[in-house]
């Protein structure tokens, strides 16, 4: 562990855990989604050496970057992160990394938040994007990554195409970082409990809590906010998925080791970083995490 992520850890979790537990209602929920959506301008990025266009997508901005003057064959699809209510768009030196060190077109979709929008509008969003881009890439040079609930909306849209019998090609790359299941077993929450005495953000409680943030009428179908023990991932491509050890979603690891021979997913890799906390590539500031950042973009190279 970092000197710095050691001086860090207890003021997160003072910090963090605090301001999550505050939203004991959906009416909460709902006052401090648009409190924080409303505080968001949206503003392409100017880094120098790259240029930037904005793509409409389902009436949503999609921020498009590559090096100035390029023509990539190949593209990554970031999904922020931000619980679905805000977007958590990168640092303008992983944006940077990502699209030079890849040499891939960077592709950032602004899909539709909660709670004035739900899970069905945010994979409608996301395969009008996955269509249009088939149009200029093929799929296997097509990569989705995403963090926190960034990767929630790859395994949903994945599940999704895999229900609808694929209607269009998968992605060649997946890569989705410390994503989360609204519907879990018994023996992923007993590790929950376990974990949750290091993690720094979360704790296994809010498992119960997040359904009635997210489908309050409890009317959405289960395969689409997902059961690692029950969803069918038949067809997936390549699939890295990445969990720190110390948050409570890598309970579900397991799960998904199952899930994936279940399903025939040839080649897959379940990682769990022991010590580190949810989403943990995401902030390159830190050793770990850019220890992290730096293996995902040798994956994407």
């Amino acid at each position: 562990m970092s000197l710095l992520y050691s001086a860090l850890k207890p003021v997160v979790r003072k910090l963090v855990k605090k301001r999550v537990h505050q939203e004991k209602s959906y009416e909460d929920f709902v006052r401090v989604s648009h409190k924080v959506q409303a505080k968001f301008h949206f503003r392409l990025p100017k880094i120098k050496g790259c240029e930037f266009r904005d793509e409409t997508i389902a009436g949503c901005h999609c921020i498009v970057g590559r090096k100035t003057e390029a023509a990539p064959k190949r593209a990554l699809v970031y999904f922020v992160g931000g619980g679905e209510r805000r977007w958590q768009l990168p640092g303008r030196r992983s944006l940077k990394r990502y699209i030079e060190e890849t040499g891939r077109e960077l592709w950032i979709p602004l899909y539709p938040l909660y709670p004035d929008h739900d899970i069905y509008d945010e994979i409608a969003m996301i395969c009008g994007l996955h269509r249009r881009m088939l149009e200029q890439y093929a799929p296997e040079n097509i990569a989705w990554l995403g963090f926190s609930a960034g990767a929630d909306m790859i395994m949903a849209t994945g599940r999704y195409l895999v229900r609808q019998g694929q209607p269009m090609p998968m992605p060649g790359l997946m890569i989705p970082v410390s994503g989360c299941n609204l519907t879990i077993s018994e023996a992923s929450y007993a590790r929950m409990k376990e974990i949750e005495k290091r993690d720094i953000m979360m704790s296994a409680a809010d498992m119960k809590q997040f359904p009635k943030f997210y489908d309050p009428e409890g009317t959405l179908p289960k395969y689409l906010w997902g059961c690692a023990a029950e969803d069918d991932y038949t067809g997936f491509p390549k699939t890295i998925m990445y969990f720190g050890g110390d948050e409570i979603f890598a309970a579900e690891a397991p799960e998904y080791e199952r899930a994936f021979q279940r399903c025939g997913v040839k080649d897959y890799t379940v990682h769990v970083e022991p010590g580190l906390f949810h989403a943990y590539p995401m902030f390159p500031f830190l050793k770990e995490g850019k220890q992290g950042e730096n293996e995902i973009i040798g994956y994407l190279k």
